[in-house]
């Protein structure tokens, strides 16, 4: 057998023996967010079903391909705050060097609700 038949059947074993060997690690994320300021995320919630032209489709488009996943647990500080149209509380904050708005139960969960009593 020759040298480069020989490099190429170790090499071929290695990887082999390496992919067995490594177990995936998967990557959760419990929200997501939009590249921006909160009034980027107020722009989005208000103008999502009303505003339908070519420019506002187009930015909604681009919001929605370029949104950031948030890993649960990452320790942000809120910026800013702002409510929706539909009165959803939204905030905005740093993750790493992007800005980024989101609903706020992404960073203080859901709110609570009364219950209903009889």
């Amino acid at each position: 057998m020759n040298r480069n038949a020989a490099a190429a059947t170790a090499f071929a074993a290695i990887v082999l023996i390496a992919s067995a060997t490594a177990p995936a690690q998967p990557i959760l994320f419990s929200f997501t967010g939009l590249p921006g300021a909160v009034d980027t995320c107020k722009w989005f919630d208000d103008n999502l079903n009303s505003d339908r032209s070519i420019g506002a489709l187009s930015r909604q488009t681009d919001l929605l391909y370029n949104r950031i996943g948030l890993p649960a647990g990452a320790d942000v500080a809120v910026g800013s705050t702002a409510t929706s149209a539909a009165g959803d509380e939204l905030v905005d904050y740093r993750l790493g060097s992007k800005e980024v708005c989101s609903t706020a139960r992404a960073i203080y969960g859901p709110t609570p609700e009364p219950s209903t009593t009889p």
